[in-house]
């Protein structure tokens, strides 16, 4: 990839998260792609941002998608926008890089996909946690069967930014983020479980304000029904200390992800092994592989099935909250 052109990206939404992205690319000695045009809606208040990074930034998205200079969008928008953003890029013939989720309901996601599919561009979605080299190693040590017949899994993505969310920001409503901090957090805790051990049966989900001031929950808990047959439990808070855990017991033993860069296993009959991984830049590595994907190289990790199963999953998730932990059954993809 490194003696590629690199991909001519524009960013669309240059809010704190978009501006991390450009960041991540920008920070890269090689840069499989760059950003050379930035669309959001308030330009005044990512210019100097835009300007530190040496592109122009307008609010104006349908002049961006007619720029041919533009070969991809890459988009860290409202989630409730994602479905038309990435239609009106595929008709435009852009390479569509989205942040999760890929939309808020299924038929949404189908459709999305089924349009880029049809204008034959490359639609990632930006789960970056795949890329930890922690996860990848948890994995691998289940798909070579060392762990058993998967039994159960449990994970918890928590931290406080509940806190510095308010009313009037998207980031704070119910209606952009169903099940509190499912879209911002357990999302990714979701996908991991999806990836590992397959499409999710039905979901019974308990979600409640308790401590933040913006109108959106702020404690949610879901428990998980797979389809193979394996149970899981997903926690998610947006009003406490940072934490994240993931963790996959089987019959042969277990292995955790105590954080981002630890695995534990403890495999049975075996001593206990703890890999220490170093921290990557799973940002930048997300994008380089859309790029790569772009010029032909590769595939990039979240499968089109798989992105179609973590939103059925959450608009499970979402139906069960609102009725009070009802376990609602989750559309088969």
């Amino acid at each position: 990839m490194s003696d590629a052109k690199p991909v001519a990206a524009a960013i669309v939404g240059l809010g704190r998260w978009g501006q991390n992205l450009v960041t991540a690319v920008s920070d890269q000695t090689i840069r499989p792609l760059r950003f050379v045009q930035g669309v959001t809606r308030t330009p005044a208040k990512a210019t100097d941002f835009a300007a530190s990074q040496g592109f122009p930034i307008s609010d104006d998205f349908d002049a961006m998608l007619n720029d041919a200079s533009v070969e991809a969008v890459v988009l860290a928008t409202p989630h409730s926008q994602h479905f038309s953003h990435i239609c009106k890029a595929a008709q435009a013939g852009k390479h569509i890089f989205v942040e999760k989720p890929l939309a808020l309901t299924l038929k949404e996601a189908r459709d999305a996909i089924a349009q880029c599919n049809r204008q034959g561009v490359v639609l990632a979605v930006g789960f970056n946690r795949r890329f930890l080299p922690a996860f990848k190693e948890l994995s691998d040590t289940f798909d070579r069967g060392k762990l058993g017949t998967a039994l159960h899994i449990e994970a918890n993505f928590s931290g406080p930014f509940g806190y510095s969310y308010t009313g009037d920001m998207w980031r704070g409503t119910s209606a952009e983020n169903p099940a509190g901090g499912m879209a911002a957090m357990g999302i990714h805790m979701l996908d991991a479980m999806i990836h590992l051990l397959g499409p999710v049966r039905s979901v019974a989900t308990l979600s409640r304000r308790r401590a933040i001031s913006a109108p959106m929950d702020d404690t949610t808990h879901v428990q998980v029904d797979f389809a193979c047959g394996a149970l899981g439990s997903l926690t998610t808070l947006m009003a406490t200390q940072a934490s994240w855990r993931l963790q996959l017991f089987g019959s042969s033993g277990w292995a955790a992800l105590r954080d981002q860069q630890a695995l534990e296993m403890h495999l049975t009959e075996q001593d206990p092994v703890l890999v220490q991984h170093n921290v990557n830049d799973t940002l930048a590595e997300e994008l380089a592989t859309f790029a790569a994907c772009i010029r032909g190289q590769g595939h990039f990790p979240v499968t089109q099935v798989e992105a179609m199963q973590g939103v059925a999953a959450m608009e499970a998730i979402s139906l069960s909250a609102a009725r009070g932990g009802e376990r609602t059954p989750v559309e088969p993809v």
